[in-house]
């Protein structure tokens, strides 16, 4: 019996038998888990430590600034901000320069933006416009303690910046009449600058993220997959009764349903043709599937007066055409899970164009163990 077939592309993913499946493949999500991990750390410690910034040292002094008061005026405390002290007035000549003269005398030369020469031979060098960069002067929150940092890639070059930058602060500070003094409160040698390790983080994001994409690839082949899993999915894709299953193992429960639909099917009928949708090139397919077919209704009303045939996918033989125009009808056994939904298809229309009657689907090769799972049987 048919009624109106939407075809494969339209129907929706079964999910319940979709997943059914899934656990059979479990393995394959902690391995995604375990591959998006491992590209997630590999990838991070490729950026952060192969291909990440080189090395770098920092040292950490802290300044006391004690202003002048001037009694009219009151004092310049609002103009000594973070911004002043490390944009204006750090590269100053009263400052810098002060810095470059010490800097020569522990043989650390500052040189042009064209960088070192011949000149200087084995000595340290460093442009001007680096020592700048390295150089950091803030103002946390109280504006009378400065906070100096240096930074660079030589431990020993930011220690000596370092020292040359408080010296001259403070000479600054005693020439200066906007202040009373700046003195040294506290100095922190120059150390590795370490970034904290996510890496972990990394590596879980990773399995998350293998995992989601695996699950949502497994989805999109599902969907694609145009093979058949449950008698429903059939029904529903070609709208056309399933007699029942065939199972790897005999299960009494689809044996009873399919003696039964079969037997009320072929009532009155003697000619049945048997056609495996996936039996291309020959008929053993054919063949086999209803040698199982007939050792199931053997000795039932389904088999009594009634001739089963099998047959190879008419296209394969020409004179298959005539055959199918001379038997009752057609049962077509559908394979589990092999993906020939395109050719069932073809095949229905093509019986149907030589006006040969469908009496069902059967459903063959069926993995009992999960369509056991699927029902619900034990």
């Amino acid at each position: 019996m048919e009624r109106g077939s939407k075809g494969h592309l339209d129907e929706s993913l079964n999910l319940r038998s979709f997943y059914l499946r899934l656990l059979r493949k479990i393995w394959i999500i902690p391995v995604a888990a375990l591959v998006g991990a491992l590209l997630a750390a590999g990838l991070y410690t490729l950026v952060t430590v192969t291909f990440g910034p080189a090395k770098t040292y920092k040292a950490v002094a802290r300044l006391y600034i004690s202003f002048a008061y001037d009694e009219n005026k009151g004092t310049l405390v609002d103009y000594y901000n973070a911004y002043t002290w490390d944009k204006e007035l750090l590269p100053t000549d009263d400052i810098l320069n002060p810095i470059i003269s010490e800097l020569e005398n522990d043989q650390i030369f500052v040189v042009g933006d064209d960088g070192a020469s011949s000149t200087y031979g084995d000595a340290k060098v460093i442009t001007r416009d680096e020592l700048l960069d390295a150089i950091t002067a803030d103002i946390p929150s109280d504006v009378r303690v400065m906070r100096l940092t240096v930074e660079c890639q030589d431990k020993e070059m930011a220690d000596l910046i370092l020292k040359a930058s408080v010296n001259s602060m403070e000479s600054f500070g005693d020439n200066n009449k906007a202040f009373d003094s700046i003195k040294l409160l506290g100095i922190e040698n120059a150390k590795l600058v370490t970034y904290s390790d996510r890496s972990v983080v990394a590596a879980v994001s990773g399995a998350v993220v293998g995992i989601v994409a695996t699950v949502l690839f497994l989805m999109l082949l599902a969907a694609l997959d145009d093979a058949i899993y449950v008698p429903e999915d059939a029904e529903k894709r070609y709208s056309i009764n399933v007699l029942g299953c065939l199972c790897d193992k005999p299960v009494d429960f689809f044996k009873n349903e399919l003696v039964a639909a079969t037997g009320k099917a072929v009532e009155g009928m003697s000619e049945v043709t048997v056609i495996s949708t996936d039996s291309l090139s020959d008929d053993k397919k054919s063949l086999a599937d209803l040698a199982s077919f007939v050792e199931i209704i053997a000795g039932t009303e389904a088999s009594s007066n009634v001739k089963y045939t099998a047959m190879a996918v008419p296209g394969t033989v020409l004179d298959n055409y005539r055959k199918i125009g001379t038997c009752d009808g057609v049962i077509l056994c559908v394979p589990y899970g092999v993906r020939k939904g395109a050719m069932t298809e073809h095949v229905i229309a093509q019986l149907k164009k030589h006006e040969c009657p469908i009496i069902g689907i059967l459903m063959v090769r069926v993995d009992s163990k999960f369509i056991k799972r699927y029902y619900g049987l034990r």
